[in-house]
């Protein structure tokens, strides 16, 4: 199964190549998150939402995905880190995945309390610390994600994207296709953050 959802994520991503993108999705333990939940979780006005025709092409794009909330961005965040900290932590499951131009590809997810991140090609932590000891909740596919390290210099067209957005699916329920880029939309200019300026 997870080899037929990272192969229709491959096609995708042949179909439709991107640039630089970043994505996340947030799910709330209990209850719904709303688009305007996030917004607030962001630090933002709720009064800031743009109307599609106001929208800018830098503004972040928020969309409802069931009881959680789904961001787009055609290039990685300033600070994905930051915007895992607000919209994740307790009470909330949240993953982040960014791709640049370079094919640099990072996923991060916080389940919680507990928090992982995976980067390609290369990790860029201190050396001789093991891979697979940052991915935290991400472990039971640490298989899946050594696969892809393993072939990625012999194979440039291993589908790294592919496999990470595979993750995501398998762990949110959340899938992150054609169809629901279709979907309606919300947007917010780009947040910025000051050092120390986290409101949750």
């Amino acid at each position: 199964m997870f080899s037929e959802v990272v192969e229709r994520y491959a096609e995708l991503v042949r179909r439709v190549p991107w640039e630089g993108m970043a994505c996340t999705v947030t799910l709330p333990d209990r209850g719904v998150m709303t688009v305007e939940d996030a917004v607030r979780r962001l630090g933002l006005d709720a009064a800031i939402l743009r109307a599609a025709r106001e929208v800018e092409p830098s503004d972040l794009e928020l969309q409802q995905a069931g009881s959680g909330v789904v961001t787009w961005s055609d290039n990685p965040y300033p600070d994905g880190r930051e915007l895992t900290d607000r919209l994740g932590g307790h009470g909330f499951r949240h993953w982040y995945l960014s791709n640049d131009i370079e094919g640099n590809t990072t996923l991060y997810a916080s389940y919680g309390e507990s928090n992982g991140q995976l980067q390609f090609p290369e990790p860029d932590w201190l050396p001789f610390i093991p891979w697979t000891e940052q991915i935290g909740p991400l472990a039971p596919y640490a298989d899946k994600f050594a696969a892809v390290y393993d072939t990625w210099s012999d194979n440039p067209e291993v589908s790294v994207l592919g496999t990470c957005l595979a993750v995501i699916e398998l762990e949110s329920g959340v899938r992150l296709d054609e169809e629901m880029s279709r979907g309606p939309r919300t947007y917010v200019p780009m947040p910025t953050w000051g050092l120390g300026s986290r409101t949750p």
